[in-house]
């Protein structure tokens, strides 16, 4: 039974208050707890691992304090930045940054331990191709995890051996798809956005062994189709959203014969397509379209909706 006396913060033992303080960002902690007393002063001083989002126009003490210990960094519309109090930056996230801190990026001194990099609008800077120049000709050797949006090939590629996943949003050149494949020979994952509808050309000869998952965003052809998935045999898992301009049954007749043919180690295929006819007309064919191939076998699903529209997707997997 309660003895009707009140309890408080302070009655906490230091390892659960560093519990609780784990799940603060770098800003909520400092904001909360520095300057209270000695002893919670000192809890926020030594706790690693923080997060921190920055944005324009926003003061930033006493949460200065942390940059050193600040391993996960958000920066947003920031016009000043000292980039030297990051020292131990693993993931950073930064949109819209200006020309020169796009410069500064391009320094390997900032960001020794760099892991997870994700930039984003910068499409219109005249430095976003030597930028993306950089990134992929190893300029960060520790990065793993890459996130980038209207990325310009107009200077030559190197090589970059360290990436593994890359994200790109905004695709509009059809030429990235095999660039991105011939400058990162260990990428194991590939999730390709394209912000229109492109064709993508027949690449030239050379294979991807180690590519293993691909989700393409978009509408494609069949013949954009096979021309992605012929340089890609090692691919396990596929994925693909868009929309149809050619008959569902012909379509998926085409994609399963692609599968066949050049996806010998696939085990797992997914889809969301939208398409425009008659629904009836539709689920008439699904016992032909689930014999194309072994991934499509009680999967597929038609969805009716409005205006005609009618979503073919696939189930999930248990």
């Amino acid at each position: 039974m309660s003895d009707g006396s009140v309890s408080t913060m302070e009655m906490l033992p230091n390892e659960l208050i560093l519990n609780i303080c784990r799940h603060f960002t770098a800003r909520e902690l400092y904001r909360a707890f520095y300057g209270l007393n000695r002893r919670f002063s000192s809890i926020a001083d030594n706790i690693s691992d923080l997060h921190l989002t920055i944005t324009n126009n926003e003061s930033h003490e006493p949460v200065w304090l942390a940059f050193s210990r600040v391993i996960k960094v958000k920066i947003e519309n920031a016009k000043q930045i000292d980039l030297y109090r990051f020292s131990n930056i693993r993931s950073l996230t930064w949109i819209r940054p200006s020309a020169v801190q796009l410069q500064k990026l391009c320094s390997f001194t900032y960001f020794a331990y760099l892991e997870q990099l994700r930039v984003y609008d910068i499409y219109d800077m005249p430095s976003a191709a030597h930028f993306h120049q950089f990134v992929f000709s190893n300029g960060f050797p520790r990065v793993r995890i890459l996130s980038l949006s209207h990325i310009n090939i107009s200077s030559p590629w190197v090589i970059s051996l360290c990436l593994r996943a890359i994200n790109a949003q905004n695709v509009s050149d059809p030429h990235l798809y095999e660039r991105i494949l011939i400058s990162c020979p260990n990428l194991t994952r590939l999730d390709f956005h394209m912000l229109r509808c492109i064709e993508i050309p027949m690449p030239v000869s050379f294979q991807h062994v180690n590519l293993k998952r691909l989700h393409c965003t978009g509408t494609l052809s069949s013949r954009s189709l096979e021309n992605i998935l012929a340089i890609v045999p090692g691919l396990m898992q596929f994925n693909i959203n868009g929309s149809i301009r050619e008959q569902p049954l012909v379509y998926f007749e085409r994609l399963g014969n692609i599968l066949n043919v050049f996806l010998p180690h696939l085990n797992r295929f997914d889809c969301n397509f939208l398409f425009t006819g008659q629904y009836a007309d539709l689920i008439k064919t699904r016992s032909f379209l689930e014999k194309f191939h072994p991934c499509f076998k009680h999967r597929m699903k038609f969805t009716k909706l409005s205006y005609g529209r009618i979503r073919i997707h696939t189930k999930s997997i248990i």
